[in-house]
């Protein structure tokens, strides 16, 4: 871009034209997500988990963005968005008031658990959002390890990971 156009604009102008805007549009975020099997916009966790990004900052939507997809905006363009879809999928526990919501930044999806109150989806996602900032590859010790746990059977999936719970995964 020749230099003589850039200063056509503000440097605000040019930051949204580039990266799109620092808030996330919920309601574009919202028609942008597909559920899951057996996951509706209408179910109680999936109400709460909308109801929170409300409440949210717009710094902790950033996060949460960050979360699920690794990155802390929405794209600028619908051209960027293409076939993209943010996608909710229902993390099933049989505790899940106990369990974290798990990203897998990859395919830009989130497992939330059924949460039984809208306090609990906040304090939990909330946590998993400014707490669980890696994004672990499958590559990593811990990713060999759980494979190699789940391929024995020795792998319970009632139980919370020791380390890295609810944080994000590339798959």
């Amino acid at each position: 871009v020749p230099q003589r156009v850039l200063t056509l604009f503000t440097w605000q102008q040019l930051e949204l034209l580039c990266c799109g805007s620092r808030d996330i549009d919920l309601e574009l975020l919202r028609t942008k997500t597909k559920y899951g099997v057996g996951v509706s916009p209408s179910q109680r966790h999936v109400r709460y988990l909308w109801q929170t990004l409300r409440k949210f900052s717009p710094d902790n939507r950033a996060k949460f963005l960050r979360f699920v997809w690794g990155r802390t905006r929405l794209p600028a363009t619908p051209a960027e968005w293409g076939d993209t879809r943010f996608t909710l999928h229902t993390r099933h526990t049989p505790r899940p008031d106990e369990a974290y919501p798990v990203a897998h930044t990859c395919f830009f999806s989130l497992e939330l658990p059924a949460y039984t109150s809208l306090a609990v989806c906040h304090e939990r996602l909330l946590y998993a959002i400014t707490n669980c900032l890696a994004i672990d590859i499958d590559t990593t010790t811990s990713a060999r390890e759980n494979r190699e746990r789940r391929i024995e059977g020795l792998d319970d999936s009632d139980d919370e990971p020791a380390a890295g719970a609810g944080s994000s995964s590339t798959d």
